[in-house]
């Protein structure tokens, strides 16, 4: 008897010393994902999937690694995470890779295989997420975007209160796909002594459809608008159409030249110059450019657009340009620096005005 009392006490000894050295599995650590890399098995979670790498949480840490396909030898998910490819949706688990290329998906009882570029959207099923962030993602599994604010502010002998916010949203499902681009800056300088000094209100928004028909050709459909107060600019529309081809150098390296027609109406601020419309050319081009392994930063990535129009009744005469350059340091998954570098010129009727102009702006944003 005093044996197997021994015997019990010895065994919830070990058993009270494996619970709090974890020891024990909770349901969060018995559900894991698992990618080999190298020969290597890393157990964690598939956080995401980009064009060229995966990223992964490694289970205990709280850093997110970015996994080349190519390095990955075998993947295999217990998590359950909602696809969206092609029109299609679908909730399943990751059983393997093919040729650097191809997941392979079990969808219940039938296994998928879907092209990783193919996909619009990744993200973990709510039956394993039930968080109102992840319910969100599964509503709108086909939207993507980022908010970016900057601002300034300072005091003393002049008071300058500087604020920038940039958005860009993306809605794309099979061969439809909508952006909604946004800038607005407003800047304003105080001296000592006397009143308000408006240096920037101006707003720049460009609404796109697409219709990828083909993989590397689009048509497009373009309304912008804009104001720009200090350069005598009430208000401007330009809506345009036309056709585009893709030029895909790598997953992560592209550039979309489009040409098309387009009407410029424009309505200045003040009555001494006349409104401006006249029928133009849509000259665009797009692109993007991504940088991996950056010692210390990880990541560059630099996008960004070029719309020119040209008037063709009056050639040289009448004409608005619109380009920006990005570069982005995405620090974590969700939040990135920005540098933006923006020209919007046109031919302004008001000489002390003049045609160009240049702005750079620092910018912190989250992406969704």
């Amino acid at each position: 008897m005093c044996i197997n009392m021994k015997k019990i006490f010895t065994f919830l000894l070990l058993f009270t010393i494996l619970l709090h050295s974890g020891g024990s599995i909770s349901k969060e650590e018995e559900i894991k994902d698992t990618i080999v890399v190298h020969g290597m098995v890393f157990h964690g979670r598939v956080m995401n999937l980009g064009p060229e790498k995966l990223s992964f949480k490694l289970l205990y840490s709280e850093g997110i690694n970015h996994i080349a396909y190519k390095d990955i030898e075998s993947i295999s998910t217990k998590y359950n995470y909602h696809i969206s490819f092609k029109r299609m949706d679908i909730e399943g688990r990751i059983v393997g890779i093919e040729n650097n290329t191809y997941l392979k998906v079990m969808e219940g009882e039938n296994e998928r295989t879907i092209k990783i570029t193919d996909i619009d959207n990744f993200v973990m099923a709510v039956s394993d997420d039930a968080s109102f962030e992840n319910r969100i993602r599964n509503k709108f599994p086909f939207s993507k975007g980022n908010i970016n604010v900057g601002f300034e502010i300072e005091s003393g002998g002049n008071q300058k209160n500087e604020l920038d916010i940039l958005l860009n949203l993306k809605y794309k499902k099979a061969e439809h796909e909508f952006k909604l681009y946004v800038d607005y800056q407003y800047d304003t300088t105080k001296v000592e002594g006397t009143g308000d000094v408006l240096n920037k209100d101006e707003l720049v928004g460009i609404l796109m459809y697409k219709n990828n028909f083909k993989n590397d050709q689009f048509y497009y459909t373009i309304f912008a608008a804009d104001y720009d107060r200090p350069r005598h600019i009430l208000n401007r529309w330009i809506p345009s159409i036309g056709y585009g081809h893709r030029l895909q150098f790598s997953k992560n390296t592209w550039l979309e030249p489009s040409v098309g027609l387009a009407y410029v109406a424009t309505t200045y601020t003040e009555e001494i110059y006349p409104d401006k419309d006249f029928a133009a050319a849509a000259l665009n081009l797009a692109g993007k450019y991504r940088l991996n392994d950056i010692p210390y930063i990880n990541s560059l990535i630099i996008d960004g657009f070029l719309m020119y129009y040209p008037s063709l009744e009056d050639l040289g005469v009448d004409w608005v340009l619109r380009s920006n350059v990005t570069f982005t340091i995405p620090l974590f998954d969700f939040f990135s620096v920005k540098l933006s570098v923006n020209q919007r010129n046109d031919s302004n009727p008001d000489p002390s005005v003049g045609n160009n102009k240049t702005t750079t702006n620092l910018l912190f944003g989250l992406d969704f």
